[in-house]
């Protein structure tokens, strides 16, 4: 799945009890958030402009379409709460990295926003 993320493909999601994707993030925050209630952890957080991939610690992966960087809207916000959860900083912190992102992202996002980057 990662070399397909990469890649560019934009339609995968585990075979578990989920609410299908449909571009909304709170879809996506509620579907990871009920996988990390599942006793999963967040390993990291793969960002493109079509989406992100979160992967687990277990090897396991979720691919959120809603999620985005580089906006002041409920996808940004969803993608930082997601990322406050899995321990990367603070919701503000992350908010205020993830915001200032360009759109055009292609990479993991840090386990420490560098500090110029904090707001």
């Amino acid at each position: 799945m990662l070399r397909l993320f990469l890649r560019g493909t934009k339609a995968y999601q585990p075979d578990l009890d989920l609410k299908a994707e449909s571009g909304d993030p709170e879809v996506s925050v509620e579907n990871i958030c009920r996988l990390l209630g599942r006793g999963l952890r967040i390993r990291d957080l793969l960002v493109r402009p079509t989406g992100v991939l979160v992967l687990f610690a277990t090897g396991e992966q979720y691919y959120a379409p809603a999620l985005r960087v580089g906006t002041t809207g409920l996808a940004t916000e969803a993608l930082a709460h997601i990322a406050s959860e899995a321990g990367l900083g603070s919701f503000e912190e992350m908010l205020g990295f993830l915001q200032h992102l360009p759109e055009s992202y292609c990479a993991e996002i840090p386990h420490s926003p560098p500090l110029e980057m904090r707001q």
